[in-house]
């Protein structure tokens, strides 16, 4: 037991320098982005799909969650692909300039809106 306690320390130790290097840095915040992106729509969305289906909408029980689960996942995928789209442009500005400058989250947001919320459905129309 205490063999497999010293190598998940190890592995935990080798893991926080590797998040700690600063080469990293741009490529990390993509991915926590886009993770944050995807929980931030699913805590939004669901309570907010569950009381709006079942005060508005006919159906069966099946048919309501069913609409409930997809409202969420297209608002979540929605967010995290804005979120992903979003910092790697920052990133991507940030190393073609050699450093950050406020228009390039200007710039960022609007390329990102435009590929993501470009379309019209329900989903973006009520974000």
């Amino acid at each position: 037991m205490a063999g497999g306690g010293d190598s998940l320390r190890a592995l935990l130790r080798a893991a926080n320098a590797l998040l700690q290097q600063r080469r990293y840095h741009a490529a990390l915040a993509v991915i926590k982005g886009f993770r944050n992106g995807a929980v931030y729509g699913a805590k939004i969305r669901a309570p907010h799909a569950l009381v709006m289906t079942f005060l508005f909408k006919s159906g069966s029980l099946r048919e309501k969650l069913k609409s409930i689960a997809q409202a969420t996942y297209a608002h979540s995928r929605n967010l995290a692909y804005f979120v992903f789209t979003y910092k790697g442009l920052l990133a991507a500005q940030s190393r073609l300039q050699g450093k950050k400058i406020p228009f390039h989250s200007f710039l960022a947001a609007c390329i990102g809106g435009w590929l993501v919320f470009g379309d019209n459905n329900p989903i973006n129309s009520q974000v």
